[in-house]
């Protein structure tokens, strides 16, 4: 009986060991494609000229150097600048050139914006993870 105890006890070992695995590979992937999601959603939000579903993913205070003009702004005067901005230069195409992790709870964007009045704008972004959320700190754009 004590042999088919320790049979029993190793399957439920191996089992428990199975889930455990699964759960952080699971949690993990939900994590990276939330992560992902959210840095295709700012993109296409950028591509769209968009300051309003931009709006949604701005921290409370964002530093922001747009056209060589720098500061820290509230969310609220971020997306009326955003707006300004997609106003004055609507948008003919977006393209991202890169992106990444800088560290675990932080990640960039750099693309590049034409208008359709065809000037060319490189946007970059970084997003920090604020306890469950991640939200835009960082935004510039500038001229090339």
């Amino acid at each position: 009986m004590k042999i088919m105890n320790k049979t029993n006890n190793m399957k439920f070992f191996k089992y428990v060991v199975i889930l455990i695995m699964t759960s952080i590979f699971v949690t993990g992937s939900a994590f990276m494609a939330t992560t992902n999601d959210i840095v295709s959603t700012i993109n296409e939000s950028i591509a769209r000229g968009d300051a309003q579903k931009l709006s949604k993913y701005l921290g409370s205070n964002v530093e922001m150097n747009i056209l060589g003009s720098s500061s820290v702004y509230s969310k609220t005067q971020a997306v009326s600048i955003l707006s300004n901005f997609f106003a004055t230069n609507p948008v003919k195409s977006y393209s991202i050139k890169q992106g990444g992790s800088i560290s675990e709870n932080t990640k960039f964007s750099i693309g590049t914006y034409i208008s359709t009045n065809s000037d060319s704008f490189k946007i970059y972004y970084v997003v920090k993870k604020n306890g469950l959320e991640e939200q835009i700190t960082k935004f510039t754009i500038e001229k090339r």
